[in-house]
């Protein structure tokens, strides 16, 4: 049974723009947004790590730090003692502010 797995609203800002000020989050969401069906850990890590050379250790901060912080936002569920990690529905409503986090991302600093 997934963790967290009543429907939630959308997470309040603090939580929304601390989670999203990862670039590994922001991945993540992107990949569960597009495909929009659950995505295995493994999947995820090695998108994640196409331009790092180095999935074992993207896998195991994707599990132990970025998940469960996606998780605790309310953005995702991930199956207890499983692979799958799922967009919720407050996930699905980040999309503009992922968006937004992108682009500022690529904005030069003053």
């Amino acid at each position: 049974m997934p963790e967290n797995s009543e429907p939630v609203g959308t997470p309040v800002p603090s939580v929304l723009f601390s989670t999203l000020a990862s670039p590994r989050r922001r991945h993540v969401l992107r990949q569960l947004l597009e495909r929009d069906a659950s995505v295995s850990l493994t999947r995820l890590a090695r998108n994640v790590a196409a331009s790092e050379d180095d999935v074992e250790r993207v896998y195991v901060e994707l599990h132990h730090r970025h998940v469960p912080k996606l998780v605790d936002a309310g953005l995702v569920t991930r199956e207890r003692g499983g692979d799958a990690v799922t967009l919720t529905d407050g996930g699905g409503v980040v999309e503009p502010y992922l968006e937004l986090a992108t682009r500022l991302a690529n904005v030069p600093e003053a």
